[in-house]
């Protein structure tokens, strides 16, 4: 690959990057498949076992607030809401850390103390003792965790694939989170039925150990970063991390993208319950039913990302991932007759709408780090 200032010029496709999107698509070249790659198996593996995990104690600590403690609404939602402080806080010097150390041995340890944190609420629950303060404190801790697992993970996944595989490790890894959004909480719940919410999370912490023993089996060499023997100080390397999108044009469109996205779907996100049930006129099972679509449109988009990027391309992936997408949003505002019929066209706008988003997202993310040079993928992913 030609460098210039450090950066990769060119995201080693065959196809167009996002910037010659108006250009005709080249065939990309057939690759060894990541399932023949040791060290990326047992990363999937150990992301999926985990990923499981996740969902699950995400649906136990809620009913354990609810069943066990009997906690009101507004502490459901205080519940919430504290749990994604620490993301917040230390989301940008989680990427320096993960910058200035290897990035297995963080994910390693952030496994095993998410563990070791998860194991406290069904101790807790033995001696008759755990608390609502106890879950929040829980999951501000295993939140904080997570961030430092996704940061290195993300920056991680170059070293276990050619840089022209990152779309189908990305996409192998996007099915896992898929059929763990759509299976987890269905497990969490059985689960909890079947021996008690904080019992139930002990298969979460379990997970979280298997995905440890996991990483730990691989073997491929990380390199450290190289400096110039000093350290510098913690706000310097984030401004350094800042600098770094600012000054990619590349870096700069994804992060402006997913800015705005993110922005304007919490807005989407936060009325859309209330929009579909008052306004529309569908039932809370009907409700569910929509929802749980969007995850089997996001395991699609997940399967079928890596053959559509080789089809067309990483540029008009992206741009027709996101167009789509927003396409597809107005049909929420826009649906109209009766019950059967405005179902039918949310189902179709959650599937094909998420199908595109996950294709967008999965490319956004393999781009990312195949421009990023591996000293400052942490910050940057941050």
């Amino acid at each position: 690959m030609v460098r210039r200032n450090g950066f990769t010029a060119g995201f080693k496709y065959n196809g167009p990057t996002m910037f010659e999107a108006n250009q005709p698509a080249q065939t990309l070249p057939q690759k060894r498949s990541l399932w023949r790659n040791r060290d990326f198996l047992k990363l999937w593996s150990g992301k999926t076992i985990s990923a499981f995990g996740s969902e699950i104690s995400g649906t136990a600590i809620s009913l354990a607030a609810i069943l066990t403690l009997n906690a009101t609404p507004m502490q459901l939602g205080l519940l919430g809401a504290l749990a994604g402080i620490p993301a917040l806080i230390i989301g940008l010097p989680a990427g320096v850390w993960v910058d200035r150390m290897r990035r297995k041995p963080i994910m390693i340890a952030s496994d095993l103390l998410r563990a070791a944190a998860l194991v406290t609420i069904p101790a807790a629950a033995v001696f008759g003792i755990l608390s609502f303060v106890q879950l929040v404190l829980v999951s501000m801790v295993v939140k904080a965790l997570t961030v430092f697992f996704e940061v290195a993970d993300n920056s991680f996944l170059p070293a276990v694939t050619s840089r022209d595989q990152l779309v189908e490790g990305n996409s192998k890894l996007g099915i896992s989170d898929s059929l763990a959004e759509i299976g987890g909480p269905a497990i969490g719940g059985v689960l909890v039925q079947a021996i008690t919410a904080p019992f139930a999370i002990l298969v979460d912490s379990g997970s979280y150990i298997v995905s440890a023993l996991l990483l730990a089996r691989i073997r491929t060499p990380e390199p450290l970063s190289q400096g110039d023997g000093q350290t510098p100080s913690m706000t310097s390397e984030i401004v350094e991390g800042m600098r770094t999108v600012r000054s990619s044009q590349v870096l700069l469109a994804l992060l402006a993208a997913t800015a705005v996205f993110n922005l304007l779907g919490s807005f989407f996100g936060a009325l859309y319950s209330l929009y579909v049930i008052r306004s529309l006129g569908l039932t809370p099972v009907l409700l569910g039913v929509v929802i749980s679509a969007g995850g089997v449109g996001a395991l699609i988009g997940a399967a079928s990302a890596d053959r559509v990027t080789r089809r067309i391309g990483v540029g008009p992936a992206l741009i027709s991932g996101m167009a789509v997408h927003a396409v597809t949003a107005l049909l929420t505002p826009l649906a109209f007759g009766s019950v059967p019929q405005v179902t039918a066209i949310l189902l179709f706008a959650q599937i094909a709408g998420d199908t595109m988003l996950m294709i967008f997202f999965i490319n956004a993310v393999s781009l990312r780090q195949a421009v990023t040079p591996d000293r400052l993928l942490g910050r940057v992913n941050a």
